[in-house]
């Protein structure tokens, strides 16, 4: 059996269990679930005081009407700490860049895409999910799966995570995407990082420090 670095050199991916608890993914379920109604809230009552920048927004590009937040520091924090557990099952020396977090809506689709230059070595970590509107009669253990690009499976591979899982992966090389969505909502978290030893050296994806929007990158 392949260890998580022989796996991830050879298929351009690995799935990691319990990259976090899952009283940690909790947690940071829940806290995206309070961000994404804050922010509903901020807007119905004190839209002068919304910042798209620092607060996130509704209007994520890949998945239209899907809140999203670039460099939030929380997760910007879990991106920096969980760096050594993924140079572990990668074999890479790597910087952190940033983080990116998405509350996916009933019906959402993720085109097939790569990720761009920043994104060497992606992660997405799934925190949580509400399927109880799924009719489990037709669709039994649902859990929606996330596909990666495969050698042996054309059509793509269907990975599933539960709460703390994560899938690690190249994001600029491995195309990856979701069919429709049948929940209600689904939390997922993405860690973006490059190697160190290649070209891309700008730490933080440009930003003097984590936690901070992306128009004060230097790029």
């Amino acid at each position: 059996m392949s260890t998580p670095q022989e796996f991830f050199q050879k298929n351009g991916y690995v799935v990691i269990e319990n990259l976090v608890s899952r009283e940690i993914a909790n947690m940071l379920y829940a806290y995206t679930i309070t961000v994404v109604q804050s922010i509903d809230f901020k807007l119905m009552h004190s839209k002068n005081e919304y910042s798209e920048d620092w607060d996130g927004d509704f209007g994520d590009i890949q998945v239209a009407g899907t809140f999203k937040k670039y460099g939030d520091p929380l997760m910007d924090t879990l991106l920096v700490n969980c760096t050594t557990a993924i140079e572990s099952a990668t074999g890479l020396d790597l910087q952190p860049n940033y983080s990116y977090w998405r509350l996916y809506q009933k019906d959402n689709i993720l085109e097939k895409h790569k990720d761009r230059d920043s994104c060497e070595v992606s992660v997405t970590m799934c925190l949580g999910y509400n399927n109880s509107n799924v009719d489990l009669s037709k669709y039994p253990n649902y859990n929606w799966p996330m596909f990666v690009e495969s050698k042996d499976r054309p059509e793509g591979l269907p990975i599933s995570l539960n709460p703390g899982d994560a899938i690690i992966y190249r994001g600029c090389d491995v195309e990856h995407w979701r069919d429709r969505f049948l929940g209600l909502h689904h939390s997922q978290v993405f860690l973006h990082y490059n190697d160190k030893s290649g070209e891309l050296r700008e730490l933080y994806d440009g930003r003097p420090m984590i936690g901070i929007p992306g128009k004060f990158k230097r790029l």
